[in-house]
């Protein structure tokens, strides 16, 4: 009576480019294959050691739980011959429980998800992933070790509560609860976990929808950052000088800002790809004091040692990773975004500031001046007009009423 026990990466590949990891149970040459909760790309496998290599996530976790599947199949063979049942695969199959198997756990399904976006490039997704991962993280460390049963109605409840403790609006926690339950929807299809333990059928995230908050700057507000004196705050300057470039370049993306470069503009235009869409679009700079003073400060300004205008990267692009890229450009927002609420502090300005209000304010100040829809979704290089439309859906007849004012 020969037996073994063996994991193994099957080498059928699955729809996603994944390979599953089974159980292989042989008993007198006749072999069986039994589901684990992995699937895996197979440079993260070791095929000598029939295990997960280091670079996988929760890797040390995941060979664990696959060592525990092993050792519970043997315990089944020794079951078998010390009980005198008949040694044959439907003996161990009659004995071996599949619904025992340990299943992955919420956090190790998770970062095996993101991992999944990464490689298939979709960066920006994956990013998401893993910053609701940490949220989740900071808010119980102890997560590592639920398994998807543990997150139910009032684990969402108390991570919403947490996340509103620590200043999260509607928007953001919205992002993080879909987020949760596009795994949790993965990980019922993957048979990991039963539909009955679904906490959003309970949990409603419709409820999430940001408030209506004003995105653009009225005339007058953005007349207050024009005549701001960043004499008397320097760090601000690159701020606020790359928010109104934004401003007066068709509400130009921050992602777009960061990596135009001085060979890009000739004389006083330019033509660049926007990151978000690939639509190309041709951009001529207004002349006027406002725009030839951000330019020449940032000829004078060279913190990094770059051909970009703006100091946001401090390195040529293609020398970051997809995520590496991503995270610079992100951190940089986010302190820029706290530079331009000091100003807009110190300006009397009441509405919150971000660097994304550039390209509201431009979209409305266009309308107000009287300029149709279509060319607006042209200059912001929207793919559809509804995107265009959302941007301008809060005006009221008052502000129609100011169709023809000039723009600044």
């Amino acid at each position: 009576m020969k037996a073994s026990v063996k994991i193994i990466l099957k080498k059928t590949m699955l729809n996603d480019g994944t390979f599953p990891i089974n159980l292989r149970i042989t008993i007198n040459r006749k072999s069986k294959f039994y589901k684990t909760p992995y699937n895996v790309l197979p440079k993260f496998w070791n095929n000598k050691a029939n295990e997960f290599t280091s670079k996988f996530p929760n890797y040390l976790q995941c060979n664990r739980i696959l060592n525990s599947i092993k050792q519970d199949a043997s315990k089944i063979l020794n079951i078998m011959i010390e009980e005198g049942h008949n040694y044959s695969l439907e003996s161990f199959d009659s004995l071996f429980r599949p619904e025992e198997v340990k299943k992955l756990s919420f956090i190790a399904y998770f970062e095996e998800r993101k991992l999944q976006l990464k490689e298939s490039g979709k960066i920006s997704s994956s990013c998401s992933y893993r910053d609701t991962i940490s949220a989740l993280m900071r808010f119980r460390p102890t997560i590592i070790t639920y398994d998807f049963t543990k997150i139910n109605y009032d684990f969402l409840i108390a991570f919403e509560s947490h996340l509103r403790a620590h200043d999260c609006n509607d928007g953001g926690i919205g992002v993080y609860m879909r987020n949760i339950r596009a795994i949790y929807n993965s990980a019922i299809k993957s048979k990991i976990v039963s539909g009955e333990f679904y906490p959003f059928k309970d949990y409603i995230i419709s409820k999430l929808k940001s408030s209506k908050v004003k995105k653009a700057l009225s005339k007058q507000d953005l007349q207050l950052l024009l005549d701001y004196d960043i004499s008397e705050n320097k760090e601000g300057a690159k701020a606020l000088y790359a928010y109104l470039f934004s401003f007066y370049c068709r509400g130009m993306n921050f992602t777009d800002v960061a990596e135009l470069k001085w060979e890009d503009v000739d004389l006083s235009s330019f033509s660049y790809i926007r990151n978000k869409t690939q639509v190309k679009l041709n951009v001529k700079i207004p002349d006027n004091n406002y725009t030839r003073t951000i330019l020449n400060y940032f000829k004078i300004y060279r913190p990094f040692d770059t051909d970009y205008i703006f100091p946001i990267l401090d390195k040529d692009e293609k020398l970051y990773t997809k995520e590496e890229l991503r995270d610079r450009k992100k951190s940089v927002l986010n302190y820029y975004g706290k530079l331009l609420n000091i100003i807009a502090l110190q300006c009397g300005i009441k509405n919150k500031v971000t660097f994304y209000t550039a390209r509201h304010t431009f979209a409305t100040i266009s309308l107000k001046k009287g300029i149709n829809t279509v060319m607006i979704k042209q200059a912001l290089g929207h793919q559809s007009i509804k995107t265009t439309e959302t941007y301008l859906e809060d005006f009221n007849t008052t502000d129609l009423d100011f169709a023809f004012e000039n723009l600044i």
